[in-house]
């Protein structure tokens, strides 16, 4: 069997390395002229990190994180609402280590990449047409390439190409606010491991750490969609100037090329994540909001199951239903509680924060340890031979 893969971001890469594990000759496009990721961080949970060690790729990976050994919530201006989870005590009760690491996205898709033959990838390959020819599918790209498979798999973004040739033109839902990301050195104010959240009126900032001494910042701001700003750091150092330390350090400290806006944006659940032979996953079958930090682990699972299927199982018809039947409901559940804890967190009247916040301080600690609990078992069903 030949599958053809069209995107190299997270979700491609790790079927691709899922798939040749299971024996399977995989190739896979992409439109970008070389391998390329945004300068931002990502959160890679327990059950990313084992759906990585499935697939084969988690040694590689868990070299290149920083494990997280302290989470919390904080008010705009400092003040601790909560503290998330006790790392120490989830790695005995779960058996490994860490809960959570962070990665920046480059060295993520970097490190998969390495994971395959250096010829496994075809860059400045954009699809244009996607055509079936019995039980099989050819791809037309805009350089004039054709090429024939018995498998499509779209792992192209929300933004998937494969997806509006074949299911959903529809564009994505706003989410109603924006998002900065930016990579600075970390001050000394900041331990390593360190993962928290400040929460202000209409506004949020994430800070963490990343391995050699490096800090990742977001900030939200509810903004109109398509609300761009040129001068990233005097719109933010402005916006922010009246937030606790260390933001406004961190602000100053960003060099002007690393910093990157975005809106945030995902879709409605549905189960159209398959047409005859062509397969979404990722974001471009489940896009999330990041808010629970699960969108690339998502698709990172989405490749471990994709392995387990096609090491069990012998034929298209039977793997292209049974994906969608083990990673609907999961993606769906993640897109909703994301969704919402995203608003919340948004909210920006004066007494609605103040109950908010009031609610956070002594709910997180035990969500937090339940989300993680959660997450790392839910993958047992394809995680087990």
């Amino acid at each position: 069997m030949k599958v053809m893969i069209i995107g190299s971001g997270i979700a491609g890469l790790s079927a691709a390395i899922a798939l040749r594990k299971a024996g399977i000759q995989v190739v896979l496009f992409e439109r970008a002229a070389q391998l390329t990721e945004v300068g931002a961080g990502i959160s890679l949970w327990s059950n990313a990190l084992r759906a990585l060690d499935k697939i084969g790729a988690g040694a590689a990976i868990r070299n290149r994180i920083e494990p997280v050994s302290k989470s919390e919530f904080r008010s705009n201006n400092g003040f601790l609402i909560a503290a998330s989870f006790p790392a120490s005590k989830l790695e005995a009760t779960l058996g490994h280590r860490p809960v959570i690491g962070m990665i920046h996205r480059a060295e993520l898709v970097e490190t998969l990449a390495g994971c395959l033959p250096n010829d496994a990838a075809r860059y400045g390959h954009e699809a244009l047409s996607v055509r079936e020819t019995g039980k099989q599918v050819e791809v037309e790209f805009t350089n004039g390439h054709r090429e024939v498979s018995d498998l499509v798999i779209g792992a192209d973004g929300i933004h998937s190409k494969i997806r509006s040739l074949l299911l959903d033109p529809k564009p994505p839902r706003y989410s109603g606010y924006t998002c900065f990301r930016g990579i600075t050195k970390s001050p000394s104010s900041i331990e390593p491991g360190y993962l928290g959240e400040w929460w202000g009126r209409g506004c949020r900032v994430g800070i963490t750490t990343l391995r050699n001494h490096r800090v990742y910042w977001w900030a939200t701001v509810n903004t109109p969609q398509n609300f761009r700003i040129d001068d990233k750091r005097s719109w933010l150092c402005d916006h922010f100037r009246r937030w606790a330390e260390p933001l406004p350090e961190l602000l100053s400290s960003t060099p002007d090329d690393a910093f990157y806006q975005n809106d945030i944006i995902d879709r409605l659940p549905n189960k159209n994540w398959y047409r005859g032979r062509c397969l979404l996953i990722g974001d471009a079958a489940h896009p999330t909001t990041p808010n629970l930090g699960q969108g690339g682990c998502l698709a990172i699972e989405d490749a471990a199951c994709l392995y387990h299927l096609f090491s069990n199982s012998s034929t298209l018809d039977e793997i292209l239903p049974a994906f969608v039947k083990l990673r609907f409901s999961r993606t769906a559940v993640i897109n909703r509680d994301s969704y919402r804890l995203g608003s919340t967190g948004q909210w920006s009247g004066k007494v609605a924060c103040w109950i908010r916040d009031a609610i956070i301080k002594p709910a997180m600690p035990i969500i937090g340890v339940n989300e993680i609990v959660k997450h790392a078992k839910n993958v047992d069903r394809f995680l087990v031979e």
